[in-house]
Order: C-alpha cells, then sequence, then structure tokens
C-alpha cells in the first residue's frame, strides 16, 4: 500500500510538472479586425532567413533597399517581429535587419550572432535601434564594434549596473527548477498586471506579450537572456556615435534609477522622454515611435 501511494504521489507530480503551458495566438487575444491584424499578419507571411553559429539557429527577416542599414533589437521578451510596424513603415526608403536571438547567455555571443548576419548579407554598418535587452546589446555593439554602428538608439533599457542581478538572481536560479507551465505564467501575470496597464492597456501589447510567452519565450530562452541582461561590459561608447536616449517616465521594468545612471553613463545622448508610455511605445503606439526615429536618422 504504502508502495502504491509513494508511485501515485510521484506520478502526480509528474504530471504536475510536465502539465501543458498555456499558449495564445496573437488573433486569440487581439479583440479587432483591423489594419493591425492585418499587418501583422502580412509581415509575417514574409520570409524569413537562417544562420547556424556554433551549435544555435538564428531566425532574422531582411527587407528594404536603402543604402543605410536600420538594425531593430528586442528585449527579453520579443522576437523579431515586435517591431514590425517599424519595419513596414522605414522599409521604403532603408534596408532593415530583424532578429530572434537563440537562448546564448552572454553579450559577446549575442553579437557574434548578429555580426556573423550582418556579415552573411554583405551590410558593413548599421544604424541600431534596441529596447531594453536590445538597448543593452546596442550599447555593448557600440563599444566593442564601433565600426560597424553609425548612430544608437537606446530605447527603454540600462547601462551596467548592480541592481538588475540584486532584485532577480535567487528567483532565476529557482527558475530552472520549476514547471515550465508555472514559470512562464508567473511572468505572464506579471507582465499582464504591470506592464500592459503601464502601456495604457494597449490591446497591442497585450496580445503580443501573451502570444510570445510559451511559444517564442520559453523558460530557457527567458533565463538566457536574463542572463545577458546582467552580463557586464565597460561603458564607453565614442563621442564619434551618436546616440539618443529614448525612455518612459513610467517604465515598470526599467526603475528610475536605472533611467537616471543611464543618462549619466552617457551624457552625450539626446534624451527624449515619453509621458505613460510603458515599456513597449515602439508596439503601443508605433507611428509617434516611429516619428522619434525619422528624427533621430534625420539628426547630423
Amino acid at each position: 500500500m504504502k508502495t502504491k501511494i509513494i508511485t501515485a504521489f510521484a506520478i502526480l507530480l509528474l504530471v504536475l510538472y510536465l502539465y501543458p503551458v498555456q499558449k495564445f495566438t496573437f488573433e486569440k487575444r487581439y479583440p479587432l479586425k483591423d489594419s493591425t491584424l492585418s499587418s501583422l499578419q502580412a509581415f509575417r507571411a514574409e520570409p524569413v532567413k537562417t544562420l547556424e553559429l556554433d551549435g544555435n539557429n538564428w531566425k532574422y527577416h531582411v527587407a528594404g533597399q536603402g543604402d543605410t542599414t536600420l538594425l531593430f533589437l528586442h528585449g527579453m521578451g520579443g522576437s523579431y517581429d515586435i517591431w514590425w510596424q517599424q519595419i513596414d513603415h522605414f522599409k521604403k526608403r532603408y534596408k532593415t535587419v530583424s532578429l530572434t536571438y537563440p537562448p546564448v547567455t552572454n553579450l559577446n555571443d549575442l553579437s557574434k550572432g548578429i555580426l556573423a548576419i550582418l556579415d552573411k548579407e554583405k551590410i558593413s554598418k548599421v544604424v541600431i535601434i534596441g529596447s531594453s535587452l536590445g538597448g543593452y546589446l546596442t550599447q555593448y555593439l557600440a563599444v566593442n564594434h564601433p565600426d560597424r554602428v553609425l548612430k544608437a538608439m537606446l530605447g527603454n533599457t540600462f547601462s551596467p549596473n548592480l541592481e538588475n542581478k540584486a532584485k532577480n538572481e535567487t528567483l532565476v536560479k529557482v527558475m530552472q527548477w520549476l514547471p515550465e507551465w508555472f514559470v512562464i505564467q508567473n511572468i505572464r501575470n506579471k507582465y499582464n498586471k504591470e506592464v500592459v496597464p503601464a502601456s495604457q492597456n494597449s490591446p497591442i501589447v497585450d496580445a503580443f506579450l501573451n502570444e510570445l510567452l510559451g511559444t517564442e519565450v520559453t523558460r530557457k530562452v527567458f533565463i538566457a537572456r536574463y542572463y545577458c541582461v546582467v552580463d557586464t561590459f565597460t561603458a564607453k561608447i565614442s563621442p564619434n556615435i551618436p546616440l539618443q536616449i529614448t525612455e518612459a517616465d513610467n517604465d515598470p521594468l526599467v526603475s528610475k534609477n536605472l533611467r537616471d545612471l543611464l543618462k549619466k553613463t552617457y551624457p552625450q545622448a539626446k534624451v527624449v522622454t515619453l509621458h505613460n508610455a510603458g515599456h513597449f511605445p515602439y508596439l503601443m503606439d508605433a507611428k509617434a515611435y516611429n516619428q522619434i526615429i525619422e528624427t533621430f536618422l534625420n539628426q547630423k
């Protein structure tokens, strides 16, 4: 009897651990049948390319035919298509590259993959537009590969710091042993409780983030990206690279301390502060964000 109880309990634990992750599609979460939905569907129908490097598969998208290339870098909760509204706007006049990070755990490996993609596409220099982790990675590329960077826009991001690791290190270590569905659900709860409301309850932000979690953003991917967030480097960007910091005054994922530190780290940067725009202003109000990028691109 005791053996049967132990066996039954073990089976129950296994079932709970392997319980499937709840998944959504953008179409299921997004309440409208409008141009936003149709443009995303059309964008996702466009072909993507792949590159194998050090056992990792890099998925990326290239569009446009301009002389200048815009490289879009997403955050922890992102993928290549999170920038579709920017790419659709700018590909008429610029070449654009957007990609999805594989589960590598440091900035050097991220940069190696990006440079390999640029080399494969015969792109020598880029204007980088990065957000969150993507903005952090933008800094790393500008510091370590200044010859490849024309301009850099640092969106909703941070400079090297101790705060992110201090706040999250123990939690991330525990995450590695928790069931996938439990981890994803807790991240989703945080997004729906803090990130979506800070984006003025944007249905685009809600639908995109909830779709990503459990599909492109698995537990393994999220943890790998966290270790990239807390990777460190010497934050000295050449004065020859024009910088712009684009921040939101109510960003729930980048504290005021980190926003202030970023501005202190790069006093030469122009600063654009958005009001009540949350952590995903390029998703929430693409038209306004595209204009911010336009202004940055036109500045000498």
